[in-house]
């Protein structure tokens, strides 16, 4: 599915879009993306079957933990770019 933030990174990279090559690129990922959703969705009876849910349980912690580390890592990129922090 489709949430807000998703539609609105979809406007913003539609309304950065100089090129219709580039426009052509970010219709057919965002179409990719759906597809693989619904099949996603379709298939997940067969998918969650056996030790498949724990291994997507430690997958989904580490990239948890992946994704904090980097949103702290930018966060203070950007404080060493506005010279609010000493870097």
């Amino acid at each position: 599915m489709l949430t807000a933030y998703g539609i609105a990174a979809v406007i913003a990279l539609l309304a950065e879009s100089d090129r219709p090559e580039r426009t052509a690129t970010i219709l057919i990922l965002l179409l990719i993306v759906m597809v693989l959703d619904l099949l996603a969705m379709l298939y997940a009876r067969r998918i969650l079957v056996g030790p498949t849910i724990i291994v997507l349980q430690v997958l989904g912690a580490v990239l948890a933990v992946l994704q904090v580390g980097l949103s702290i890592q930018l966060i203070l990129a950007g404080l060493r770019t506005l010279g609010v922090s000493p870097g």
